[in-house]
């Protein structure tokens, strides 16, 4: 059987995770920003990685017409971020608004802790985030989270760690198991 990670990152923290996990489960990683059109025909596992901004999950509409085009494939998706993996309540909020229950509830999901490179960012992000400091400023005397998230992303900071790969990675291997114990099971 087979798995597919696909991901969008845009500055490297998404992808080094989705190279992480490919390595890990000895399958390729595919960037949906070198390949927008990916087609997941033939994998009966398929790994999303989007980075969350704003709320949003990066490579969500992909996501959303191949689990229609292909509804016989096991979907998994993990999300990177900024926020500490701690903060369970926002993580959960943010993940609960991009893959909002019934419609993602067969969907496994998982939250890694990615970083902050201001450096790599394009210009209108860039913007945002001048707005986004400035909003945690005001914040940041009231509320302990918001002056760590200040600090940290004010200086930049690499969260990943490839440990935080082993839940995802065994779940899409007994996603993989499965998916081969059926196709044994179709063929007797």
């Amino acid at each position: 059987m087979s798995t597919v990670v696909v991901y969008s990152s845009q500055t490297g923290f998404t992808k080094r995770y989705a190279e992480w996990l490919a390595e890990e489960l000895g399958c390729q990683a595919v960037s949906l920003g070198d390949e927008p059109r990916f087609d997941a025909s033939g994998f009966d596992v398929v790994v999303l990685g989007g980075w969350l901004h704003a709320g949003g999950l990066a490579g969500k509409k992909w996501f959303a017409r191949a689990r229609e085009k292909h509804l016989q494939t096991r979907f998994v998706v993990f999300a990177v971020g900024a926020t500490p993996v701690e903060w369970t309540d926002m993580v959960e909020e943010a993940l609960a608004k991009e893959l909002p229950s019934p419609e993602f509830d067969d969907v496994e999901r998982f939250y890694l802790r990615g970083g902050f490179a201001y450096e790599r960012l394009g210009l209108p992000d860039k913007l945002a985030m001048k707005l986004f400091f400035k909003m945690q400023e005001k914040n940041a005397a009231a509320d302990p989270r918001a002056a760590e998230m200040l600090e940290g992303m004010r200086g930049g900071f690499d969260g990943t760690d490839r440990a935080a790969i082993a839940p995802v990675a065994a779940r899409v291997r007994a996603l993989d198991a499965a998916a081969v114990s059926a196709g044994s099971a179709e063929r007797a």
